[in-house]
């Protein structure tokens, strides 16, 4: 019965992904006085490259091939992984819901993307490869920071066993430590989301999916989903440890979740809209120093037992 939950899960959510993409899609150009694509735009977008062929550039190996591939494994497992229609009474999955098994999944993610990007011998792919390690170089360290204060604080990697804690009000909020640990940690989620200044809507193609140039087709269209996948898995890594609202009944569990991670996207375009423009050093530079200051002040407030 855990199996089936976990297929809902995640075909939930390869389902309702795009809708929220299209939405804030939409909700983007109307903040800039445009009419903006239909709500179901990328739905649309991603029909037309699964009836497309395959294409490979003659300097690439067998790695850009079977990359999509891996993309969308290693999303759908990170999304799997977090205790949304299952929890400490499964035997089979909650072993596998961990803190450590949701960061070298996002691990794993980001290293295919960025192999895929250098494998197509594309310098402009190669410089957006490069420009995603750097990403990663920033945002992995605060997050681990944060991670280590929750794992410390609940005494366990367990996502459900943290999950259950919280809910039940023996860990949370109350400690300082772990309400200032998660204004850093939502930092971590914004960014791997691609949002401004991280990500521009009207340079995406040369920004986020840079890497992807060599791309098309059926292999851009899987990509599309992985990427989605992800958002929602970092989206909901975030949800399942500072806003828990599980339930006894699975399916009601699941449709919280998707309202939440819909609230956040929705913020999130609010945010990328009225937030200041900059260059991808400076928006980093600026706004990282903080988040890791956030998070460092965290673990120093946990060691000393507040």
């Amino acid at each position: 019965m855990d199996f089936i939950y976990i297929l809902l899960q995640l075909i939930s959510a390869i389902l309702v992904a795009p809708l929220f993409d299209g939405i804030s899609r939409k909700l983007r150009a109307k903040f800039q006085s445009r009419i903006g694509p239909s709500i179901f735009q990328t739905y649309y977008d991603i029909y037309k490259l699964l009836k497309r062929g395959r294409t490979k550039p003659s300097s690439a190996t067998y790695i850009y091939q079977i990359s999509p591939y891996l993309l969308f494994i290693s999303a759908a497992a990170m999304f799997c992984a977090l205790p949304v229609t299952y929890g400490i009474g499964s035997a089979i999955f909650s072993q596998y819901s961990d803190i450590f098994v949701l960061l070298y999944l996002g691990a794993l993610y980001r290293f295919i993307y960025i192999v895929a990007g250098y494998d197509s011998a594309n310098p402009f792919s190669g410089v957006s490869a490069s420009r995603e390690g750097t990403i990663g170089f920033y945002t992995e360290e605060v997050a681990v920071i944060c991670l280590i204060v929750v794992m410390m604080g609940a005494g366990s990697t367990n996502l459900p066993t943290i999950t259950a804690l919280i809910q039940e009000g023996s860990y949370g909020y109350a400690v300082p430590s772990f309400a200032i640990a998660s204004t850093s940690f939502l930092w971590v989620m914004y960014v791997e989301t691609g949002r401004k200044p991280y990500d521009l809507a009207e340079a995406e193609q040369e920004l986020q999916e840079g890497a992807l140039a060599d791309y098309c087709g059926k292999d851009l269209a899987i990509i599309d989903i992985a990427i989605l996948l992800k958002q929602f898995a970092v989206l909901g890594f975030f949800l399942v440890i500072f806003m828990p609202w599980r339930f006894e009944n699975p399916i009601l569990s699941l449709i919280v979740f998707l309202a939440e991670v819909g609230f956040l996207y929705v913020m999130g375009v609010f945010i990328d809209n009225f937030g200041p423009r900059f260059t991808i050093s400076k928006g980093l530079k600026r706004t990282m120093l903080y988040a890791l200051a956030i998070s460092c002040t965290s673990l120093v407030l946990y060691i000393m037992g507040i």
